[in-house]
């Protein structure tokens, strides 16, 4: 049997984590960071893409063209969008009557109010009775004087 040879390997050639595709690179460096957040852990960079509250527009809607339409697929279609400006109507006036009649307000918000209203009647008697008070002290006992 043979001894078994050990080898020395040359790792000076290995390239580490080498990135091929430039050009995800270049559109890297070229985007700019909308806002950058900075925690504790470490900081967070938004785009402007990363956004998710822009509206999303129904594709299926937008492609159908009423006019081609035969009479029943018309019908509905019709329908199906009147509907939903119907809904989004009683929507926006269904918000505005519960804010008229208060249904949107904390329960106890008239209870709330009292409190800090006579929390701050008590401040303003307070305040005042310190005005009052202003350079009238009560003598302590360290400041007694005994005649022995």
């Amino acid at each position: 049997m043979e001894p078994e040879r050990i080898e020395q390997s040359d790792l000076s050639e290995v390239i580490l984590n080498e990135n091929t595709d430039t050009n995800t690179q270049d559109r890297k460096s070229l985007r700019r960071p909308k806002r950058v957040l900075h925690f504790s852990d470490g900081d967070l960079e938004e785009y402007s893409d990363d956004d998710t509250d822009t509206p999303e527009t129904n594709k299926a809607a937008d492609e159908i063209d009423p006019k081609t339409l035969t009479w029943l697929p018309w019908a509905w279609h019709r329908t199906t969008y009147i509907s939903g400006k119907l809904l989004d109507g009683c929507d926006c006036v269904g918000e505005w009557l519960a804010s008229f009649f208060g249904i949107t307000a904390p329960k106890y918000q008239f209870e709330i109010n009292e409190f800090y209203r006579l929390q701050a009647l008590e401040n303003e008697m307070q305040h005042k009775q310190d005005l009052e008070m202003a350079g009238w002290t009560e003598p302590t006992k360290t400041n007694l004087v005994n005649n022995v």
